[in-house]
């Protein structure tokens, strides 16, 4: 009986592997906004989806988080590295936004998010993650604005190396979901 399970499972993978990671993807549809925000935490490829989305005109502005994390070598802060960064994907430095603090984790990155859409009073923002992280930052982010006028659309970085079909086949892939799947659940528990 066992044995009959196991070949159920294993028969099955081809449909279960991909939707476990893509019930971890969201997009919301692309519209106009007043800024786009790139969350911290993620390579270089979630600073570029966000130049992309400046420079096609749907946000005048670009939104970077600092967090304390330590680069060996690296003397400058962490949103000063993705500020660099949208300079050199050509998002002028005068379009570069930075919330106010240090956040550790993607809730205080919604609530900082927050604070700076209401003082400059934009009613809404393009959030980009990667497509692993998406399904979560949605829920921070309708969380943190939830009584607030300030809408939030969630976009994945577009050509990510995650993808529902094939996260299983490299130790990133297994390490993001299976990462994301704990937080989710720690989300769950109340944990932010």
């Amino acid at each position: 009986m066992v044995g009959l399970a196991f070949l159920v499972v294993a028969a099955g993978r081809a449909l279960w592997l991909p939707w476990l990671g893509g019930f971890l993807i969201v997009a919301d549809p692309l519209q106009p906004a007043d800024a786009v925000v790139v969350l911290g935490g993620g390579e270089r490829d979630r600073v570029e989806e966000g130049a992309r989305i400046f420079h096609a005109g749907l946000a005048p502005s670009l939104v970077v988080t600092d967090s304390p994390v330590d680069l060996p070598g690296i003397r400058s802060d962490y949103a000063d590295l993705m500020a660099q960064e949208a300079r050199w994907q050509g998002v002028p430095a005068t379009q570069i936004v930075r919330t106010p603090g240090l956040v550790t984790t993607t809730a205080e990155e919604a609530e900082a998010v927050r604070t700076l859409a209401e003082d400059r009073g934009w009613r809404s923002l393009i959030v980009v993650t990667d497509p692993f992280h998406t399904r979560r930052a949605r829920m921070n982010f309708r969380r943190a604005l939830r009584n607030s006028a300030v809408a939030v659309i969630i976009r994945p970085v577009q050509g990510s190396w995650y993808t529902a079909s094939s996260w299983w086949r490299s130790a990133d892939g297994l390490r993001e979901t299976w990462t994301e799947y704990l937080k989710l659940a720690l989300y769950a528990l109340g944990y932010r």
